[in-house]
């Protein structure tokens, strides 16, 4: 907020300059808007400068390291979760949300924190309906029980739907939150 007032006082001034230097052409209004020019190209740099070494790019690098968009979110997209899936596909949701729900893995801006607890939350419901309505099967393989298919076939395809409809969730809200970084980061 300090820059932005900084810049418009600047912007104020070289205007000032310009005026000054149209009604009295000379070399001191020309050097005084020089100096207030260099000044506006300087708190520009710095504002950049000060962006990109903020620790909410690293945290966001962070999150993208662990939930990535080409793996983990493609696979979620991709699932229909009434057929059987290997279970440590799920880990990085599984540490997200073991090791995410602290004041460590806060992002300092409030939109990309608002939407990270958003993305944990949703992640949270999805492993725990996931927990209470999937079972192991062999060599990692956990799938939707499938004597459910013929004993109860509305259970079946509600915890199915379910279970696709949140993680469609998960897949919705980490592509905006990596929208909003790039917008507010600009990665």
């Amino acid at each position: 907020m300090l820059t932005k007032i900084l810049k418009l006082l600047n912007v104020f001034c070289l205007l000032g300059c310009v005026g000054w230097y149209m009604t009295h052409p000379d070399w001191e209004p020309f050097i005084t808007g020089i100096a207030f020019f260099a000044g506006l190209i300087g708190l520009e740099f710095s504002e950049t400068k000060s962006i990109k070494n903020s620790p909410d790019i690293k945290l966001f690098n962070k999150l993208i390291g662990l939930l990535p968009s080409a793996t983990l979110i493609e696979f979620l997209k991709n699932k229909d979760f009434g057929a059987a899936f290997q279970n440590d596909y799920l880990d990085p949701l599984r540490d997200f949300n073991i090791y995410w729900d602290n004041a460590e893995h806060e992002f300092m801006n409030g939109k990309l924190e608002k939407k990270r607890k958003e993305l944990l939350l949703e992640i949270d419901e999805f492993l725990d309906y996931l927990a209470h309505n999937t079972w192991p099967l062999r060599n990692g393989i956990q799938s939707i029980p499938a004597e459910w298919e013929e004993d109860q076939p509305e259970r079946w395809e509600r915890t199915k739907n379910e279970l696709n409809r949140l993680s469609d969730r998960i897949v919705i809200i980490h592509q905006d939150l990596v929208r909003l970084a790039k917008k507010e980061l600009h990665v």
